[in-house]
């Protein structure tokens, strides 16, 4: 190696020049590279990790009801149900039911549900005399009483109905109280297969 003050030959590893004295710099030894460990053999392609969490599905919630289609439904049912009840748009599908709330209605005195007998346009006219009508009730049921006695409704019996004179869809009903022929009631039926009581047939 070459002394750096004096470039005199100094020998390899010598702390100091032989000649001037100069301390020499060692140069560093060169370290061998260590040894990387060799990788592991591969065993098939490995399957790249997914940057993204697994997906859950969503859990199912119950849907909650609007409490305004609720009442509707139900608003819907009861209008259903009265309608039902009530024979559908007015009129008795039965020619005896009709007869039967007739004479109830003679033996309650209830003007209101006598005036429900009759079709639309009678309604009308009847329900301006509601004070006449009230008065024919009340005759009506005195009448009955003094020819059959306070039970006379328990006794009622609703006869079969026949074809009344030459007009169309008029008929007339049988009835019959105590076993004993009371009267014939005038009824009549609509195109939509309803019967009223007949008008002309009902005096006040």
């Amino acid at each position: 190696m070459i002394c750096t003050n004096c470039g005199k030959e100094v020998a390899d590893g010598a702390m100091f020049c032989t000649s001037c004295g100069t301390k020499l710099a060692q140069e560093p030894a060169v370290q061998p590279a260590a040894e990387q460990p060799a990788p592991a053999p591969s065993q098939g392609t490995p399957q790249a990790a997914s940057d993204t969490a697994p997906v859950s599905a969503p859990a199912t919630t119950a849907k909650k009801l609007n409490p305004g289609i609720i009442i509707a439904v139900a608003a819907v049912l009861v209008i259903a149900l009265i309608l039902l009840l009530s024979g559908g748009g007015g009129g008795y599908k039965e020619y005896k039911d009709l007869a039967k709330a007739y004479y109830e209605a003679i033996n309650k005195e209830d003007v209101n549900a006598m005036i429900k007998l009759f079709d639309k346009e009678t309604q009308k006219d009847l329900k301006e005399d509601k004070k006449y009508v009230k008065e024919a009730l009340e005759e009506m049921r005195d009448d009955l009483i003094d020819d059959f006695g306070r039970s006379w409704f328990k006794d009622l019996e609703i006869g079969r109905k026949e074809k009344k004179g030459t007009g169309r869809d008029t008929y007339k009903i049988r009835v019959e109280i105590d076993g004993k022929l009371h009267e014939y009631l005038g009824i009549k039926r609509d195109d939509k297969d309803r019967y009223y009581i007949d008008e002309d047939y009902f005096h006040y």
